[in-house]
């Protein structure tokens, strides 16, 4: 019983967690549009507007307009009602999807963070570092991301407030090489994750797409296993619009993770 209370506080708080930026956006909206007033279909309209700006789609929004409505039609409403009406529909979309990480008992598990440009990629490790830090876990990053000295100076920050450790290389490194050391360090540091970090790359940029096949096939020398993922960070816009330059990354087997 309380395994299953704690599993569930976990996903709450990741769905919380996960909800803050979308929050933010939708919150102050809300609460100007439902104060003293009762609800009517224009509000509803009014509220289905909101929830599309703040880029959750126009199915998910009609659905909660619609779950907004129900039993409350020519009643007040609190801003907070509306918010928990959100909160349950997201959590209704995701929660038959959600799959948990495990990581075996060999080591080092290693993960390939891949994406788009601005997807979330290296906050992305940042969080999942420390969450591995939190279970007592050692945790390696690799700043694969050479092309830009602040995603370099970015993931140093990471490692350094979740106590992981970080390999770097000076800006236009090879990707490559830097993912082959990292791994062999933390082979040979018995390290128990590395996250590595990689460059935001466009369906059209054919060179930072070959170089992504580069680097798995020179950790694959190492450990043929690797990477264990793929992480493909995407934000809820790219996913719904499934643009061509997510599906350029459906050629590989990835675990899509929502920044």
């Amino acid at each position: 019983m309380n395994d299953q209370s704690t599993e569930k506080q976990s996903w709450w708080q990741r769905l919380s967690g996960g909800l803050k930026r979308t929050s933010a956006s939708i919150g102050g909206a809300v609460t100007d549009l439902v104060a003293k007033r009762r609800l009517d279909q224009a509000m509803l309209d009014e509220i289905e507007e909101v929830l599309l700006r703040a880029d959750l789609g126009v199915e998910t929004a009609a659905r909660i307009a619609a779950a907004v409505g129900e039993g409350r039609y020519d009643k007040s409403i609190t801003a907070d009602e509306v918010k928990a009406v959100v909160a349950t529909e997201v959590e209704k979309v995701l929660t038959p999807v959600a799959k948990p990480l495990l990581i075996g008992e060999r080591k080092p598990f290693v993960a390939l963070v891949v994406g788009v440009n601005g997807s979330g990629k290296t906050t992305t490790i940042g969080k999942l570092a420390a969450k591995f830090r939190a279970e007592g876990r050692s945790v390696m990053l690799a700043a694969g991301d050479t092309f830009r000295a602040a995603a370099i100076d970015q993931l140093n920050i990471w490692g350094g407030r979740s106590g992981a450790s970080v390999i770097a290389r000076a800006p236009g490194a090879d990707a490559a090489g830097l993912a082959f050391d990292a791994l062999t360090q933390a082979r040979g540091e018995d390290v128990d994750v590395l996250l590595v970090d990689t460059a935001g790359r466009l369906q059209n940029k054919a060179v930072l797409m070959d170089e992504l096949q580069k680097i798995v096939r020179v950790m694959k020398k190492v450990d043929p296993r690797c990477p264990m993922p793929f992480f493909w960070c995407s934000t809820p816009r790219s996913v719904r619009m499934r643009s061509p330059r997510s599906r350029s990354f459906a050629t590989s087997p990835a675990s899509p993770v929502l920044s």
